[in-house]
């Protein structure tokens, strides 16, 4: 591990899509690459996994049996393995976890619960986690504010999402944890998720 390592954002896809959508449909690669010869962002590894570890969650993107199932994959398997086939930076301050809809769900649910493994949270038009899924992240805020770097939340003014995530940043005021409240024009579409990973 040296001076030539890099990042890692864990970026995952919504409840209709699979772990190749953020380039076929959100080009991910082009903006990124833009971002990088721009200097708006820093090289960075790029991991997408698939977000329905549990083949019947198709049917129900909130399922919580799916979203543990997926943190383990994440965090038991994916994240050592790319750790040990990429010049991955250590340290969570070095890794971030963001997804759209569903995946915002995801990055929610699991980011908040794994925060000394991930510093960087971003939800994008995020279905909202319900009732104890983030309930410790909430309970122990100055803990959450401690290890935060940023917990960012967007939302599109014509989405059909908008309320649950005005509610969860509600909450968030609430119990005292800082984040980033982005509300934009538009639904929930790729169109605002491109802009939202830039």
């Amino acid at each position: 591990k040296g001076s030539d390592d890099f990042p890692l954002l864990v970026l995952q896809h919504g409840h209709s899509d699979n772990f190749a959508s953020w380039t076929t449909y959100g080009k991910a690669h082009w903006i990124l690459d833009n971002l990088i010869a721009e200097r708006g962002a820093v090289p960075m590894i790029l991991v997408m996994l698939d977000g329905h570890p549990i083949e019947g969650s198709y049917g129900d993107g909130r399922s919580t049996e799916n979203t543990e199932q997926l943190r383990r994959d994440l965090v038991e398997v994916a994240l050592p393995m790319v750790e040990k086939l990429y010049r991955v930076k250590s340290g969570r301050e070095n890794r971030a976890l963001a997804g759209l809809s569903m995946g915002g769900l995801h990055a929610l649910s699991i980011g908040l619960n794994e925060l000394d493994t991930f510093a960087w949270i971003g939800s994008f038009s995020g279905a909202m986690p319900e009732g104890e899924a983030i309930e410790k992240a909430l309970q122990n805020a100055a803990d959450t504010r401690q290890k935060l770097k940023l917990l960012w939340i967007a939302c599109g003014k014509d989405d059909f999402l908008l309320e649950e995530n005005q509610a969860m940043t509600a909450r968030l005021k609430e119990a005292g944890i800082e984040h980033e409240w982005t509300l934009c024009d538009g639904g929930h579409q790729w169109r605002v998720w491109r802009k939202y990973l830039a």
